[in-house]
């Protein structure tokens, strides 16, 4: 048996490729799908089957392109309703690929439509050896059931249920998840990217032995952050994602072209560091460094019906921009920059700028009572500990909370590292042209490992 993880950064997204002697099998594509062809061509391989465990929410998968490449059959659950060609599977369904029979479990509770796939290696056997859970089973935890707001109870139930049944599992059953640390599809993954059912049965708290009531009540409680592309990923994953070879190529514009289709209605997304972006930036764009998570946080902030313009360092920045909004949704990139921010200034428009700020001098002013800081990191991450005095707003939700700092403070938004902060200055600027306002730079790494004291807790 042929097998392959493939793990994409930034959504900790993993997917996979299994194969018999002759054919293979992807499971949960990215929307990248050139590489699973690569890897099948190099295995000797044909793709014949593609999986999906459920509508993805944080990503649009490649599944639709993949077979319109490959001729592969795309095998999903009824319940998905999905609008492009495949497979409706039932409960317990099989069907088999060369050496390999492959098992549907319905397994509902992340999403209504939820599955896990088992697969027997008949070479060696007819017991299953390993399964691909999607976001039913993740490494030490499972998929968030609130995605669903309305029926969030009724789906955690569900989930609870749907547990229970991959119990009956072996314990060398191996568990292959689409997720790892880092994802939003679960409140505290693993970095490790695959288990066993008897490594998950000892150690993962949240499939641990409670009363229904109880796991659902856990299970709800302190849920990170819902992304917004989350419910748009999800729908455009059941219609069937518009194929990326056939999408129009963003194209160069000069500074006068830029700027013209700017004022027209074309959204402004600045890939480029913070140091850069904030030196000089044009007036109302995003800033979403390739440096950080730039796939989630764009798809998460930038409206999906406005034509996107990009801002980039250099063509392998161009590709990994593109690269990055195609696999979150946001198709509609009608070109870039030439020349750059460079090229801009020459041409003497408009800029905005703010200040960067060190470490020491964020105490210094916070010492003297004369800046607002504002964590711009997740809920989980600023009650595990913050800095004293600091209040906490997810940079997203700078969008709508931009106008309640006035007064005579200075505002200073602070993350990890200085990504997100970036973000928010960004929004907030878009907000409040004339706001005063600083990141942080380093933000609260730096400031821990400067051995300044930080604070746990709300």
């Amino acid at each position: 048996m042929e097998f392959k993880q493939i793990y994409t950064p930034g959504l900790a997204h993993c997917s996979y490729l299994i194969g018999g002697k002759e054919y293979c099998i992807v499971v949960d594509p990215a929307r990248e799908v050139i590489q699973y062809i690569n890897i099948a061509d190099s295995l000797g391989l044909q793709i014949k089957a593609i999986i999906e465990t459920h509508l993805h929410a944080d990503f649009v998968s490649g599944h639709t392109e993949l077979a319109m490449l490959t001729e592969a059959d795309i095998y999903i659950a009824r319940s998905a309703a999905a609008a492009y060609p495949h497979h409706s599977l039932e409960d317990q369904e099989e069907f088999r690929v060369d050496s390999l029979l492959v098992k549907m479990l319905e397994t509902p509770g992340h999403t209504p439509e939820g599955t896990v796939f088992i697969v027997a290696d008949l070479e060696r056997g007819p017991e299953p050896v390993l399964m691909f859970s999607g976001d039913t089973l993740l490494v030490g935890d499972v998929g968030r059931p609130d995605l669903f707001p309305d029926i969030k109870e009724e789906l955690a139930s569900k989930l609870y249920h749907s547990l229970q049944r991959l119990e009956k599992l072996p314990d060398f059953t191996e568990v292959y998840p689409a997720h790892g640390a880092g994802s939003l599809c679960g409140r505290s993954l693993s970095s490790k990217l695959s288990s066993t059912v008897g490594t998950e049965r000892l150690y993962n708290q949240a499939v641990n032995k409670h009363p229904e009531t109880e796991f659902i009540k856990q299970l709800l409680e302190d849920m990170p952050e819902a992304p917004d592309h989350f419910s748009r990923c999800s729908e455009i994953n059941r219609q069937g994602p518009a194929i990326t070879a056939k999408l129009p190529k963003a194209v160069g514009y000069n500074s006068r072209e830029f700027l013209q289709l700017i004022e027209s209605g074309h959204l402004v997304v600045d890939t480029r560091d913070q140091l850069s972006f904030a030196a000089a930036h044009i007036p109302g764009a995003y800033g979403l460094s390739l440096k950080g998570n730039f796939a989630t946080f764009s798809g998460w902030v930038l409206p999906p019906d406005k034509p996107l313009l990009l801002v980039v360092d250099n063509a392998n920045a161009l590709k990994a921009a593109v690269r990055g909004l195609q696999s979150v949704g946001l198709d509609n990139i009608t070109g870039y920059l030439e020349g750059g921010m460079g090229a801009w200034a020459e041409n003497g428009y408009k800029t905005s700028r703010f200040s960067c700020i060190s470490i020491m001098e964020l105490k210094e002013l916070l010492d003297r009572n004369e800046i607002l800081l504002v964590d711009t990191r997740l809920k989980s991450e600023y009650e595990e500990e913050h800095i004293a005095g600091s209040i906490h707003v997810p940079a997203p939700d700078i969008r709508y909370r931009y106008n309640e700092w006035g007064g005579d403070k200075r505002v200073a938004f602070i993350c990890n590292t200085g990504n997100r902060s970036l973000l928010a200055c960004s929004l907030m600027q878009r907000g409040r042209a004339d706001a005063v306002i600083f990141n942080v730079l380093g933000g609260t790494k730096s400031w821990a490992n400067m051995g300044l004291p930080m604070e746990e807790g709300k």
